[in-house]
């Protein structure tokens, strides 16, 4: 051991006991990357710090947790601290790197050398949600789809504002939209979905007209 982590050699005993227990623990999962990552995250817990890092272990802890992606509630969890711990020592750490943010210095840390064990958190996909009904097929399928059922109301597409939604509701109702001839055949309406989505949503009263052949929607 005292070869792959020399600095172990300047540990007393409780020193040593206590990074040889968190090494095996870690070391006892299944075999897979995850064990390999909480490995290393024990090391990294244990090896001293650089001796130019002017930082503390906590400094680092937290430090390390923000260039990670946490916040400070998800940083004062994992640390067994509180909120306003995790605040003070980020403003404490700041003015001893002099860094302008908390960003700042993780970027100065990093060029230096002191964070070794920070994640960078993978990039989550965009939220899937219907958009608002553009293209001409789309609306034709729409409006084959009212006429079938008169009276019937249908959504026709969710818009991110207020305004936009009452200009589509308004080319429905008064047919500037080729699909939703002639005026006054359709009526449509706005709403806020629970999604905080502004949602146009309309029904046929004009003449029925079942027998025609409608495009696909």
């Amino acid at each position: 051991m005292t070869r792959t982590f020399p600095w172990a050699r300047t540990y007393d005993a409780d020193q040593l006991a206590a990074f040889m227990h968190d090494l095996a623990a870690a070391a006892s999962g299944d075999r897979d990357l995850a064990t390999l990552e909480a490995i290393e995250e024990v090391i990294a817990k244990h090896a001293p710090l650089p001796a130019d890092c002017p930082l503390t272990r906590r400094q680092i802890e937290v430090l390390t947790a923000a260039a990670s992606g946490e916040t400070n509630e998800s940083t004062a969890r994992s640390l067994g601290v509180s909120v306003g711990t995790v605040k003070t020592t980020r403003a404490d750490l700041n003015a001893r790197l002099q860094a302008r943010t908390t960003l700042h210095a993780c970027a100065i840390a990093m060029h230096y050398g002191w964070l070794t064990d920070y994640r960078v958190p993978p990039p989550t996909a965009a939220p899937t949600r219907r958009g608002p009904i553009t293209k001409s097929s789309r609306h034709a399928g729409r409006a084959y789809r009212l006429r079938r059922s008169p009276g019937t109301e249908l959504a026709i597409g969710d818009y991110g504002s207020r305004n936009t939604a009452y200009r589509a509701s308004r080319q429905i109702t008064t047919g500037a939209l080729p699909a939703y001839t002639p005026r006054g055949a359709f009526e449509a309406r706005v709403f806020l979905s629970r999604s905080r989505r502004w949602v146009v949503a309309a029904r046929y009263v004009g003449t029925t007209t079942t027998t025609q052949e409608g495009p696909a929607s």
